[in-house]
């Protein structure tokens, strides 16, 4: 299947104009990798962690590079923009806690201890 880069052309036209474009595409060499993350039963994974990893010998698993990542969205979709004829290789990792997760930072401080609160970070999507 071959795709063909987007092309954009202003056009503005007065009242009663007609113009008449001849439009050619450019052959699009960029590739895209989509998939979807999903627990045995189908159930699509949120929030799973995908890896993509640039393949540097195809003889040697371990010759990886990284390339970037992504996490899933609700329905386990993940999407990487990538050049054409490349290897690659992609990796799912997906983290629950075995224990609930505390809702307010001062839950989770043992009484009399002093924390301080990671501002940047954000508990809610555990």
């Amino acid at each position: 299947m071959m795709g063909w880069k987007l092309k954009s052309v202003e056009v503005n036209l007065k009242p009663n104009e007609e113009q008449d474009l001849n439009l050619t595409l450019v052959p699009e060499k960029r590739a895209a990798i989509h998939g979807v993350v999903r627990f045995p039963d189908g159930t699509p994974v949120k929030n799973a962690l995908v890896k993509l990893f640039k393949k540097e010998n195809c003889n040697d698993p371990c010759d990886v590079t990284p390339i970037t990542f992504a996490f899933t969205d609700e329905c386990g979709q993940f999407l990487f923009g990538v050049p054409s004829c490349v290897d690659f290789l992609i990796k799912v990792f997906y983290y629950k806690p075995e224990r609930k997760v505390c809702e307010k930072k001062d839950d989770c401080v043992p009484s009399g201890k002093k924390v301080r609160p990671h501002d940047d970070c954000d508990d809610s999507e555990y």
